[in-house]
């Protein structure tokens, strides 16, 4: 079953596409099956229940969405990258 995952910034392309990569690079030869999209920010809601995972390039309040949410702002600093990306992978592989 392919896993729907939803990267969202706040207009929904440069910061979203540099956090896109990222995963893709991530999920690479661990064979969890996906498929990815970006999204702005305030359009979540509309992906909630129907995404397995958001991943955002911003803090946002995790507790209005029933869909697991990874800060990936580790992915534009290069810092704790791993720990964002095991993370990821733990989520999805539920």
């Amino acid at each position: 079953m392919k896993k729907r995952i939803v990267v969202a910034c706040g207009a929904g392309l440069a910061t979203s596409t540099m956090i896109l990569e990222k995963v893709k690079n991530t999920l690479e030869g661990t064979g969890i099956k996906y498929s990815i999209t970006q999204s702005q920010i305030y359009e979540l809601s509309s992906h909630d229940g129907n995404a397995d995972l958001f991943v955002t390039s911003m803090k946002v309040d995790e507790t209005k969405y029933k869909t697991p949410v990874v800060i990936g702002t580790s992915f534009l600093i290069g810092m704790n990258e791993e720990e964002t990306k095991n993370k990821i992978i733990q989520i999805l592989s539920k």
